[in-house]
């Protein structure tokens, strides 16, 4: 019974403190919206009257935005009281966010710091306003001041894109990227205007903008999670679609970047040959370090050629392996399909020539350890017929390339010199 008085005796005390607290908090939030509408009267009439500087401006909203915010936040403003705070507190808001638009169009400077944290303040003062004022209608109503209220903060939304454009020039991608998300999910932030939240561009593009800001500040999740909607830009899907695979290598995931970039170049392979010759180059390298038996590259430039057979670097690269692997007979149609596809590359000419070249050397090493003369003779005309099918695709090169006898001339010499050419093979000596 004791403790059941101490409780309720405790109970009591602290119930009066309560309502004491309460009444305090009510009064001096009561002084200071006194003080922030007075304010506010005051730099409407000196505005109105065209007597107030920017810097006053500025300094005066700043001073009223404390004022109302710390009322607000008291839990001291009465209910039927709150849509008239925050209303002081949007009129403390627009005015510095009219100035720094001037400022704007007229390319001074500005606080872009401060622009943006005065818009997150304007814009949810008009949403507390919206919410905490009853619409009447009629002569004496405030039906079409809601309206205006509502048309400003479904307007305000352009203004996050805004802010977003400064961040990004600024290379401040944290707080860009901040301002797109705001503008993205506007219409869930801001549901009383949702119908009336139209943007200047389209929303896929917003989100396009949103991503590559996270892509320039390295901040790879929030990509992630933009990509999907960023890629629906149609206009630049391709684009975003190398920075998302680029952006693999970039966190260190070789791996994630090889495999998302041969899904992209599989897919479209004609437009994409600088990457397919990246990842080209990045099997053979696995290739080697992995030793004689890796075969990554070969069923990748298969994928590439089933879909679309004349991607030029797609049958080099085979072309290229075939060669390496010794595979001479092969490396001479895939290098021959090249030529088929640029008539006049260099490069594929001269390896088709240097396939029956090699050829010819590997047969002629082997021609004295022949005992049978009868075989030992065949092999050597076979020698001399390799060599002789070479010419032919050596000159094709040499017709590539006329001014860089360095190129060709060596082994034209050797072909005619064996095929008992002299005078051609004399003509290359002089070039060389």
């Amino acid at each position: 019974m004791l403790s059941m008085a101490l409780l309720l005796s405790v109970g009591t005390v602290m119930g009066q403190v309560d309502k004491a607290a309460l009444k305090a908090a009510q009064k001096e939030a009561k002084a200071q919206m006194a003080e922030a509408v007075k304010m506010d009267q005051a730099l409407v009439a000196k505005i109105n009257e065209k007597a107030a500087s920017v810097e006053e401006i500025l300094s005066e909203c700043k001073k009223g935005q404390a004022l109302v915010r710390k009322a607000i936040k008291s839990g001291g403003v009465a209910e039927n009281k709150l849509g008239e705070a925050y209303k002081t507190l949007a009129d403390f808001a627009q005015f510095p966010n009219n100035v720094m638009l001037n400022l704007s169009q007229n390319n001074q400077p500005f606080d872009t710091t401060f622009f943006y944290s005065n818009l997150k303040t304007l814009t949810s003062a008009l949403q507390g306003e919206i919410q905490n004022t009853k619409v009447t209608k009629g002569e004496t109503g405030n039906e079409n001041y809601i309206k205006g209220k509502k048309a400003a903060l479904a307007k305000s939304a352009d203004f996050f894109l805004y802010a977003a454009q400064l961040f990004s020039n600024g290379e401040h991608h944290d707080k860009a990227l901040d301002a797109f998300e705001t503008a993205m999910n506007y219409k869930k932030l801001y549901p009383e205007v949702a119908e009336q939240v139209e943007f200047q561009i389209p929303a896929e593009q917003i989100s396009f903008y949103a991503f590559h800001t996270a892509h320039q500040g390295k901040m790879y999740d929030k990509m992630d999670a933009l990509y999907d909607d960023a890629v629906k830009f149609a206009e630049s899907a391709d684009v975003t679609k190398q920075v998302m695979i680029e952006s693999y290598r970039e966190r260190g995931d070789t791996a994630t970047w090889a495999n998302k970039l041969r899904e992209l170049t599989v897919e479209n392979p004609a437009n994409n040959d600088t990457y397919i010759q990246m990842l080209i180059a990045y099997y053979l390298k696995k290739d080697k370090e992995a030793g004689p038996e890796s075969n990554l590259m070969m069923p990748y430039v298969d994928e590439v050629l089933a879909k679309d057979p004349n991607v030029l670097i797609a049958q080099y690269g085979k072309a290229f392996k075939l060669f390496e692997s010794e595979k001479y007979d092969e490396a001479l149609e895939s290098y021959k399909k090249c030529t088929e596809i640029k008539p006049d590359y260099y490069d594929a000419w001269y390896q088709c020539g240097l396939c029956k070249y090699k050829q010819a050397l590997a047969l002629n090493s082997k021609v004295s350890t022949i005992k049978n003369q009868v075989e030992a003779k065949k092999a050597l005309e076979k020698t001399k017929s390799l060599f002789g099918e070479a010419i032919p695709f050596f000159e094709k090169a040499r017709e590539c390339a006329p001014d860089e006898p360095m190129k060709w001339a060596f082994e034209l010499r050797q072909c005619y010199s064996v095929t008992g050419q002299a005078a051609k093979a004399a003509e290359m000596d002089k070039l060389l």
